[in-house]
């Protein structure tokens, strides 16, 4: 069994909430990257689109195999310091990681140019779990806490419209788990299948901007997924 603060959830049911009401301001750099935004919020890539040449669907499937493969000592959602904001970086999108109880401010310096990933309310389950059998359990077992929640969110205080709108699966695939991993998961590579909402932005303009991002959750079938957080990234885009 996992857990959000101090009480208890499904294993690895990670869930943190993007529905609607959400707040966001955009101040984009110009894009290095030429895929356009969306067309109900620029700035912000649609679920239709491909960063990069990737499917957006398959960054989010990088941003769970993110999210495991980071030492636990090291990954920034717990313990937080800006130095563990770089903590497994790489290639054009920069990923941010969750908050899952509490009130938490995180500073981060990201290279200008870096669009940025941010899972909100996602959920990830795979074969390593003896109680799900078939592909159906998988499945369900990712998705059904993406249901229910209010949120909140800002970006340098500008409101965003619609990202309830912005609901994905990744499809079933592959996802290699190390050792040592923040959901003390068994070690493998296991048939996966993730679920949720994500931000996803362009590049943001160098400068300092302020990400806020508030949830409660009320999950009336399974009370177990209840929980609140609110979370700022003070984001220092670097040129």
């Amino acid at each position: 069994m996992r857990g959000k603060g101090d009480f208890v959830r499904p294993k690895r049911r990670w869930y943190v909430l993007l529905l609607s009401g959400i707040m966001f301001t955009f101040i984009l750099a110009s894009a290095t990257n030429f895929v356009k935004g969306d067309s109900i919020d620029p700035g912000v890539y649609s679920t239709n689109s491909a960063p990069y040449g990737i499917p957006y669907q398959q960054w989010t499937e990088r941003w769970w195999q993110w999210d495991y493969s980071i030492p636990t000592a090291q990954h920034p959602r717990e313990n937080f310091t800006p130095a563990k904001c770089a903590s497994g970086q790489h290639g054009p999108v920069w990923f941010l990681a969750d908050s899952l109880s509490g009130t938490v401010e995180r500073t981060c310096t990201i290279p200008a140019g870096k669009s940025i990933l941010a899972g909100v309310l996602t959920g990830q389950c795979d074969t390593s779990d003896p109680t799900l059998h078939n592909d159906q359990d998988v499945r369900q077992c990712a998705t059904e806490g993406n249901d229910y929640g209010v949120i909140g969110a800002t970006l340098d205080g500008v409101k965003i419209q619609n990202l309830d709108q912005y609901r994905i699966d990744s499809g079933f695939y592959n996802i290699t788990i190390p050792a040592d991993n923040i959901f003390k998961t068994k070690p493998g590579t296991y048939r996966s299948f993730t679920n949720g909402f994500f931000v996803f932005l362009q590049p943001l303009h160098p400068g300092t901007h302020d990400l806020h991002l508030t949830v409660s959750v009320t999950n009336p079938i399974k009370p177990t997924y209840n929980y609140a957080a609110d979370w700022t990234y003070h984001l220092i885009m670097k040129p």
